[in-house]
């Protein structure tokens, strides 16, 4: 059966992305009693349950899981339809809800948005800094910038850009220390990790048809890339660090690349997405549009 409400199918969609009625209420400024007055109804008309309710947690249905995953393709349907009656198929609108990792999306993803929104002042962004993986399935997200492989296998990947990592120290602390020459001298310098549970650090670095691989350990380690890049301009010691997180620093002369000729392998930087059709035309413009500007990444130059 057909819902009559397309506004009840836009709510149910809310309460499945934000996990309870209240959440789904107070992100669209409607009355909880409203919403569950909508999903009420379209139980109702769909003669099956879309939730199962306890105390405690929201749990949707097999049956609702289903309809969830049909509605999104009907709302962003109409979206693109909007879009096209607002301003033209050439005018973009809209929002873009968009999660980065935090100092990659800081410096990158905001400012290829900014550049986004003065090509298409109608398009909207809602930026959502965080190194936690979303699930782009069940979250209020449309696109996701992922540095590193991925591991589920249900999202569509466009590779922007690859993810170099090179090792790096400061100018003071290779004149106290001295210059490794090969990665086995790695062994007498301090390393500097990131480290989190569940992490065993190892080095994989690549010259031609030689491989070293190194177990690396350190009494100084941190779960933020930030807090390393800031210990290693300190000089604290030699982290092998993203390019992208260091390149002004090597510009700057304030860190040096060590070891050039040993470099591990690359992982892509990729522009992620649920497999969701159709895709609203702001989000494939502007996977293309990032495409384009990271064509020549800017942390390469």
């Amino acid at each position: 059966m057909v819902p009559r409400n397309l506004d009840d199918l836009m709510v149910f969609v809310r309460v499945v992305d934000c996990g309870s009625f209240s959440a789904a209420a107070r992100s669209m400024d409607l009355a909880p009693t409203t919403v569950s007055k909508q999903i009420a109804r379209l139980e109702k008309q769909f003669g099956t349950s879309l939730f199962q309710r306890n105390t405690r947690r929201l749990k949707i249905t097999d049956e609702g899981h289903a309809i969830a995953e049909r509605a999104r393709g009907a709302i962003a349907l109409l979206e693109e339809a909007s879009e096209i009656a607002r301003a033209g198929s050439a005018d973009l609108s809209g929002t873009i809800r968009i999660t980065a990792p935090v100092p990659f999306g800081g410096r990158y993803v905001a400012a290829a948005t900014a550049e986004f929104r003065k090509l298409h002042p109608k398009v909207g962004f809602e930026l959502h800094l965080t190194d936690r993986i979303v699930d782009l399935y069940a979250g209020e997200i449309d696109v996701a910038i992922r540095v590193g492989k991925l591991s589920d296998s249900r999202l569509i990947a466009r590779r922007l850009a690859d993810n170099r990592r090179i090792l790096v120290a400061a100018p003071d602390y290779l004149a106290r220390r001295g210059i490794p020459e090969h990665p086995q001298d790695l062994t007498g310098h301090t390393c500097l990790l990131i480290a989190y549970p569940g992490l065993r650090n190892v080095w994989t670095l690549h010259n031609g048809g030689t491989t070293v691989e190194m177990a690396v350990s350190s009494d100084l380690a941190t779960d933020s890339g930030i807090t390393l890049r800031t210990w290693c301009v300190a000089g604290l010691g030699i982290s092998l660090r993203e390019l992208w997180d260091v390149s002004d620093e090597l510009k700057a002369g304030r860190l040096v690349h060590i070891l050039p000729d040993w470099v591990e392998e690359a992982s892509p930087i990729s522009f992620v997405r649920a497999k969701r059709e159709p895709v609203p035309k702001r989000i494939s413009v502007f996977g293309d549009f990032v495409a384009q500007l990271w064509r020549e990444p800017p942390w390469e130059h």
